[in-house]
């Protein structure tokens, strides 16, 4: 089972790497904010094959839990607003994730874990290890995220599936891609907060890899 949270961390880092390049060629906020939160996938899903593999222990896991279940997300969702809103909303809103994924990292951090939850060889859940305070956290606040990135996907898909230029219709597609990969993610990350750890990892590898080839398809044809 370790093989799929592998293969989703090597997905998302050479996910990140195409669109961290992309920023350097031409500075967009919105491939900066997108080429991290694939890194924070890419973190979190190799945690979760390390503590597969190695045995977990609180710093996996917490690391884990925290790129994984609650940063990375909002910060995938800072990408939408760079792109579909306004400049001054979007920096305010970045902003705001500052400030909440340090109190996130503070929580996670610093809570106690039930280190009998954490001897397993699948993936632990995070309603056992975790205390209330932070599966609030995670729930709450990477939801947020969720309906921003799915919402804005869908709204730009829609939009853009009116038009009858060839390369706009693509442009939709491509946003359904997004919209639905990450919905894929959220769900499996819901399944990982109650133990279903091969459930999270295969909906993890998919969604990334759909996500993937949405944004790959955003990308200008070379002829």
């Amino acid at each position: 089972m370790w093989i799929f949270p592998l293969a989703a961390a090597g997905v998302s880092a050479v996910f990140a790497s195409i669109l961290f390049r992309g920023w350097r060629t031409r500075p967009r906020a919105h491939l900066l904010a997108w080429s991290v939160a694939l890194a924070m996938f890419a973190v979190a899903s190799g945690a979760a094959a390390i503590g597969m593999l190695a045995g977990w222990s609180g710093p996996i896991f917490r690391t884990y839990y925290l790129f994984g279940a609650i940063l990375n997300v909002p910060v995938l969702a800072l990408g939408t607003l760079y792109l579909l809103a306004p400049a001054r909303h979007a920096r305010v809103a970045t902003s705001v994730v500052i400030l909440l994924s340090l109190s996130a990292a503070i929580a996670v951090l610093g809570a106690p874990l039930d280190v009998a939850a954490l001897r397993t060889t699948g993936i632990p859940s995070g309603g056992e290890v975790m205390p209330p305070g932070p599966r609030a956290v995670s729930r709450y606040y990477s939801f947020a995220g969720f309906f921003v990135v799915v919402g804005g996907a869908l709204w730009s898909a829609g939009r853009l599936a009116r038009s009858r230029q060839g390369h706009l219709k693509r442009l939709a597609v491509a946003n359904g891609l997004i919209a639905t990969g990450t919905f894929i993610v959220a769900v499996a990350s819901g399944f990982a907060r109650y133990g279903r750890g091969l459930i999270f990892a295969v909906g993890l590898f998919l969604g990334v890899s759909v996500m993937f080839l949405g944004f790959l398809m955003t990308r200008p044809r070379t002829s």
